[in-house]
């Protein structure tokens, strides 16, 4: 039975369902600049100077809230493919930010899966008053099909920031964003009056932290992680350096795990993140001798 240890409850908020957006006044991103339409393709390049010091994962995400009002990260989902990812501005992501309290989701309604051009986001050339722009929550969902109905009424639900660990304290599992719920599941066959009550309880990770490299683009640095999640599916995550993260190797704070690197292999491992030799293989960074040889095998 895993232990939670340094767990910081950051939102008490009824958050639960992904698919329900509590939505926001679109007013407030007036001064964002106007999407533009010409569009740049320049490649990540991969920084292999030697970091000047460390930051915790906490220290990051406290201290980017603490000066900035938020964490913005830039998502999205590799999945089972084996075509390798191609860093680039042209390289499409979701938007999601977390500033203490909320999970807020940045939904390009003029692309149909939501996602924004990163080079668009690079250069300052998003326009987010056009976009779907919301809180996770909702404390309600219905369904109406063929075959019957269901509807979920949520007792609590939370985002919280843990850190777990077994009895022994040795095996520790990465620091993760994630949504809890609990509530009831009410569901009926088609055509009855009778209502069939299930007790459900659901939680859905938002940020895992594992493989963790550094990039630049159009002379800015980021730091991107690459996990793989319960369902074997690998995640890239894209967060723009600060003043406060740049420079420096984002290390384990879990008691017990304190200064360990992110990207050492061995502690991945147990944790299903990817590998850095497996990392190697589906980032292409273009230039790189990668892909020249692979264009060459070709």
């Amino acid at each position: 039975m895993k232990k939670a240890i340094s767990v910081l409850m950051v939102a008490a908020c009824m958050l639960c369902m992904v698919t329900a957006c509590e939505k926001k006044n679109k007013k407030e991103n007036d001064t964002s600049a106007v999407q533009a339409t010409e569009t740049d393709c320049t490649a990540a390049e991969l920084v292999t100077t030697e970091p000047e010091g460390e930051i915790t994962i906490s220290e990051m995400i406290d201290q980017r809230i603490k000066e900035e009002g938020k964490i913005t990260l830039y998502t999205m989902l590799i999945g089972l493919s084996e075509t390798p990812l191609e860093i680039t501005e042209d390289l499409n992501v979701n938007i999601i930010s977390y500033d203490g309290k909320e999970l807020i989701d940045y939904g390009n309604s003029s692309n149909r899966r939501g996602e924004t051009r990163l080079g668009d986001i690079i250069h300052n050339k998003v326009d987010y008053s056009t976009y779907d722009i919301g809180a996770y929550g909702g404390n309600w969902k219905r369904y109406d099909n063929e075959f019957g109905d269901e509807k979920y009424v949520e007792e609590e639900g939370y985002v919280q920031r843990e850190i777990t660990t077994d009895d022994s304290g040795n095996n520790t599992q990465m620091e993760t964003l994630y949504l809890y719920s609990k509530g009831t599941l009410y569901s009926r066959d088609a055509g009855s009056e009778v209502w069939n009550q299930t007790e459900k309880e659901d939680s859905l990770d938002i940020v895992s932290f594992g493989t963790f490299e550094r990039i630049k683009l159009d002379g800015k640095t980021y730091m991107t992680f690459c996990v793989r999640d319960n369902l074997n599916l690998i995640k890239y995550y894209i967060i723009p350096d600060n003043k406060f993260t740049e420079n420096k190797t984002v290390v384990y704070d879990t008691p017990g795990t304190e200064g360990t690197t992110v990207n050492t292999v061995d502690y991945l491992k147990k944790y299903q993140a990817v590998p850095k030799e497996e990392l190697e293989q589906m980032i292409v960074f273009p230039g790189s001798e990668k892909e020249e040889s692979s264009q060459a095998a070709d």
